[in-house]
């Protein structure tokens, strides 16, 4: 049996309070559509409905003048799941004064259905309309053309053949005017009630995208559930955008768009809940269940029970955001962890777009056209994405704020560490200075001053000839070159201290008749030397060298000087060998020989006597490259005169 539309309650002719806030939070635009209206256009209230034979968009098709039920427009009937479809013919009228002379149009601004148009019995368009191979439900206006011979004064007649199915259907919104005047309607309210939801997609699209990928880095759980409610809403911008689609997918597209807006107000409690640290589990399982019923219901009755699920369940949704919004207003105004103000604006605005929806589909208001829930569900989101942007931002802020903070101490570090540094250099100049004060006053002490000293007690006493002074003198002034070579060399260049030693005693060696051979081949250009051991090691090498012009009767000296081994087990080999007479025993043990050692064991030395009658005598040094230890480092010595007295007087 086919259902007739019943007409709606006289209540919901009158605009109700709440209607008009909602309109005027969420739809301002709608207020510029209504100044747009022109005189011109004249709008049509009523109707004229009669079932006619299917297939009405045949052309030779006519009215089967069955009786025609009067209805008041905006009009919305539903025909159950299972139904049969329905073919009707919907007769208006519209007068004119006169026949006009520009092309007219007529303008519907909510028509769920399409079919065959004519005026006057003249056909001027067809918008494809339900059939057995297509489930057609129209979101957008539709606006076509009359030309103005169609067009007669006085009475006009607008019909309108369709057909429709199982489900909800709706009519509303339909002037007849001038072309000029009603495109500019038609343009608005096609970005109001079309291209709004897919603004509204896309927005939910980046708030996905960006909110997504923060959870994926931070796993915040704020993050994670805006991400949540935008892609729910894509899902349901998605189902209520499709327009035309196989009939045997209706129930699944309008299935997917229940859930995802079941989904995404229960995911828009939960995080009031959680804005307001009410984060429970047991209340938020039971949110979850309750949003989830619904479309368990609408599957297990074929969508047999969404006309009783839009009257008992979406008001339960509806109730449980009105809460979680109540509760963190209610700890906002008590000075609580509660949702940022324009959250709790946009809930409150949603809450009231949620209602006018309801009020509309419970046909307690006349509100016709794109929900209103379109309008809030971004603005919601943006409300939402809002704050936690901002405060992402103030973490920047303060991140940037806090490097610069470090920077500037970092700078303060590095002057203050620069000005210590200095410090410390000068300090060390100082040291380096007494160090090398030290050094020369050791070797003074060592050297010259001792001599110099011995020489004097050998004078007083009349001990020494004149010959015998002069060669004193000479090696006291041998003893100063020496000292002069170790301390002018730069970095402790040993090569160049050697090579001016060699120069000065291949002279006396060679007026004696010993010939020097000097082999620096494997001595490389540098060498780690401490600077406080080139100086013993010269005066070892002269010793060695004078021993042998004094005492060995050569005719050959050879030195040889090499660097061993490598890396950290480098050391310095020098050899300085004759082939005269040898040592006798009893000499082993002299002060040359003992001054030798002594210098070698407090630069941490190793030196080796080879002597043999008639064959010749080699000193062998042996010194680890690298800095010298404190244990052998030479130690701070005063100048004792008179212990220098004493041991000369041994002598």
């Amino acid at each position: 049996m086919q259902e007739r539309p019943s007409l709606p309650p006289s209540a919901a002719r009158r605009p109700a309070l709440v209607l008009r806030i909602g309109q005027a939070l969420l739809v301002a635009a709608a207020l510029l559509f209504g100044a747009m209206a022109t005189a011109s256009a004249v709008p049509i209230r009523k109707l004229e409905w009669s079932y006619i034979a299917p297939d009405p968009l045949a052309t030779t098709q006519q009215s089967t003048g069955e009786s025609r039920t009067p209805f008041d427009l905006p009009l919305r009937w539903s025909s159950v799941e299972g139904s049969p479809l329905h073919t009707v013919a919907m007769r208006m009228h519209f007068q004119l004064s006169a026949v006009p002379d520009r092309t007219w149009a007529v303008l519907l601004s909510h028509t769920s259905e399409g079919g065959r148009f004519s005026v006057n019995g003249h056909f001027i368009g067809a918008i494809a309309a339900e059939s057995a191979t297509r489930h057609v439900s129209w979101r957008r206006p539709q606006l076509l053309a009359i030309d103005a011979p169609m067009l007669v004064e006085g009475d006009n007649e607008l019909l309108i053949e369709t057909s429709y199915g199982p489900g909800s259907h709706a009519l509303a919104g339909i002037e007849v005017g001038p072309m000029s005047e009603l495109w500019n309607q038609y343009a608005l309210q096609f970005v109001l009630e079309y291209v709004w939801t897919w603004i509204g997609a896309t927005i939910a699209l980046l708030t996905a995208l960006v909110f997504g990928a923060l959870w994926w880095r931070r796993r915040e759980a704020i993050s994670k559930l805006l991400a949540l409610a935008a892609l729910c809403w894509i899902v349901y911008c998605a189902a209520w955008l499709v327009e035309i689609i196989p009939p045997e997918y209706r129930l699944w597209v309008r299935l997917a768009g229940m859930t995802a807006m079941a989904a995404f107000s229960a995911t828009l409690a939960v995080t009031l809940m959680r804005l307001s640290s009410l984060s429970r589990r047991r209340e938020e399982w039971l949110i979850w269940a309750y949003a989830a019923l619904g479309p368990v219901l609408s599957l297990a009755s074929s969508m047999g029970a969404d006309p009783y699920l839009s009257l008992s369940w979406q008001p339960g949704l509806i109730l449980i955001i009105a809460i979680a919004a109540g509760v963190g207003l209610y700890r906002r105004t008590q000075g609580l962890v509660a949702p940022h103000p324009l959250v709790l604006i946009a809930a409150v605005i949603l809450l009231l777009a949620a209602l006018i929806d309801f009020g509309s589909v419970a046909r307690l208001i006349n509100f016709e056209g794109t929900p209103a829930m379109n309008f809030a569900g971004p603005l919601m989101l943006a409300a939402l994405a809002t704050p936690l942007v901002d405060g992402f931002i103030k973490i920047l802020r303060e991140a940037e704020a806090a490097r610069a903070e470090l920077e500037t101490r970092v700078r303060e570090r590095e002057q203050l560490l620069k000005r210590n540094f200095e410090r410390l250099r000068a300090s060390e100049r100082v040291t380096v200075e007494a160090q090398e004060r030290q050094r020369i006053m050791q070797d003074m002490h060592d050297g010259l001053g001792s001599q110099l000293m011995s020489s004097l007690m050998l004078v007083e006493r009349g001990a020494v000839s004149n010959e015998q002074f002069a060669q004193i003198l000479r090696e006291s002034i041998d003893d100063m070159r020496l000292a002069i070579d170790a301390l002018a060399a730069e970095d402790a260049d040993l090569a160049a201290a050697l090579g001016n030693l060699r120069f000065r005693m291949e002279p006396r060696l060679r007026a004696a008749g010993m010939e020097l051979t000097w082999d620096a081949r494997r001595l490389p250009e540098e060498i780690g030397l401490h600077p406080d051991v080139v100086l013993p090691i010269l005066r070892i090498v002269q010793e060695a060298l004078t021993n042998a012009l004094k005492h060995s009767r050569a005719r050959a000296v050879r030195v040889t000087l090499a660097v061993e081994g490598s890396g950290e087990a480098q050391s310095l080999d020098i050899r300085v060998a004759d082939n005269g007479r040898g040592i006798a025993e009893e000499r082993v043990g002299g002060r040359g020989l003992l001054n030798m050692r002594n210098r070698a064991q407090k630069i941490g030395a190793q030196l080796k006597l080879e002597t043999a009658p008639n064959v010749g005598t080699t000193v062998h040094l042996r010194a680890r490259i690298g800095p010298i230890s404190p244990s052998t480092r030479p130690q701070q010595t005063v100048l004792n005169t008179q212990a220098i007295i004493e041991r000369a007087r041994q002598q």
